[in-house]
């Protein structure tokens, strides 16, 4: 499945998804994949205008919350390809690990909320690969480099429950053999090592960041650890609507825009070009 979403995403970009530069082979008319994507949304988006977006706003500096505003590079990017869809996006607040079970529900049109596309999230949803991003270790400041994974061997370990990180620390606790290692479940594991309850924490590397720069009492340990693609998760059954962001985002990458948004939130690193569906492990 994987390699089929890779080889349509290349086929896609050469034919121009990203709005007007493809044509039609048959009459060498210029082809408008932003308009052929609007006229496939279901019916009832277009009548509202609106598409519901869910995310847990606890991810900053991807999704967070300014007083009652949603903001973010997930939300700048979302509202951006729903914009050149002619589209509005409300926002709900929705637990991380409930996000995919709303989307295969239709509660809600789309998550967004830096979720890793990963095999057995596959099985809910369609992912469209908007960013890159590897999990790093948070220590108090002056540990310094703990030497990866075999590193949080006999410690207390803080991860969000229903993240990839959970699985990450058990799969190491099971590697650390006798020495074991603790899982501490927080909502802010960063914050969880500088209150002494943990003494390493995993998190996603843009998130690491943002938690260091607001509490000098923590660095980051080594570089960054298995970097995959996060995704902008849509029901299997609803691939117009998921053929629809992903020319959408095609549009921001080839005009700069999807450039502007990782600068403003100092993500540059992470970009993706390929705009794969299901492109992660």
């Amino acid at each position: 499945m994987k390699v089929i979403a890779l080889l349509l995403s290349f086929v896609l970009t050469l034919a121009g998804a990203a709005g007007c530069a493809g044509r039609d082979a048959g009459a060498g008319e210029p082809v408008d994949r932003l308009a052929e994507a609007r006229a496939a949304l279901p019916d009832a988006i277009k009548q509202a205008g609106v598409l519901v977006g869910g995310t847990d706003p606890t991810f900053e500096p991807m999704t967070f919350m300014a007083g009652s505003t949603f903001t973010g590079l997930d939300i700048g990017l979302a509202e951006a390809m729903a914009e050149r869809l002619g589209l509005e996006v409300r926002w709900q607040n929705v637990g991380f690990g409930d996000l995919l079970d709303q989307v295969q529900a239709h509660k809600i049109d789309f998550s967004m909320s830096s979720m890793f596309d990963r095999a057995v999230r596959q099985e809910k949803a369609d992912f469209v690969n908007y960013l890159n991003a590897g999990t790093s270790i948070v220590v108090p400041k002056g540990v310094g480099d703990i030497g990866g994974m075999p590193g949080l061997c006999g410690r207390k370990v803080a991860a969000q429950a229903d993240t990839v990180f959970v699985e990450m620390a058990q799969a190491q606790r099971k590697a650390c053999g006798s020495k074991g290692l603790t899982i501490v479940l927080s909502e802010t594991p960063s914050a969880s090592v500088r209150d002494g309850k943990a003494q390493a924490a995993l998190n996603d590397f843009p998130i690491a960041v943002i938690d260091v720069e607001k509490m000098p009492a923590l660095e980051l340990s080594g570089p960054q650890i298995e970097a995959i693609p996060y995704g902008l998760g849509v029901a299997k059954d609803r691939k117009a609507l998921t053929g629809a962001f992903q020319a959408a985002l095609y549009s921001l990458i080839n005009d700069g825009a999807y450039d502007e948004l990782l600068a403003k939130w100092k993500v540059k690193e992470g970009a993706l070009r390929t705009g794969a569906i299901n492109g992660g492990a």
